[in-house]
């Protein structure tokens, strides 16, 4: 499949195959939104969340393809990842984990918020927001 990137102003958007090379496609994204308005003070917490959230997507939901979109404000980076599988992501219980099972909770300790919205077209957005310099766990937000 093709990519196909959109740019517009302090956002970004790329639709991929749900393949081994999409994590990678997508920190190559975040991390071309950061250096073109020169915000590079997110680029490496939000190259790593951005490959959980799509991992994920790749691993778990059996979908052909993925949306990632970026968007950066002044004080913070929203992520979002659409795939169309059915499931709703959930962070797992320490316990109950095998092999990984650890990216939601990473997220969740270092997003201000983050959330899964199903999309009345089929599937689920899950998003967070990454806030700008050592503020994190703030209340949990709609991107809106």
């Amino acid at each position: 499949m093709k990519r196909a990137v959109v740019e517009s102003p302090r956002r970004w958007w790329l639709r991929l195959a749900a393949e081994a090379t999409a994590p990678r496609a997508a920190r190559e994204l975040v991390a071309r939104a950061c250096a073109a308005v020169h915000e590079e003070q997110y680029m490496e917490l939000g190259q790593l969340v951005v490959s959980e959230l799509v991992s994920n997507a790749v691993r778990h939901t059996g979908t052909t393809a993925i949306e990632v979109e970026v968007r950066l404000a002044e004080d913070r980076l929203w992520l979002r990842v659409h795939d169309q599988g059915e499931g709703m992501p959930a962070i797992v219980a320490p316990e109950q984990r095998t092999v990984g099972g650890v990216g939601l909770e990473l997220i969740s300790r270092v997003a201000q918020s983050w959330g899964v919205t199903p999309d009345p077209r089929g599937g689920k957005d899950v998003w967070c927001v990454l806030p700008a310099g050592d503020t994190v766990n703030g209340p949990a937000a709609s991107p809106g």
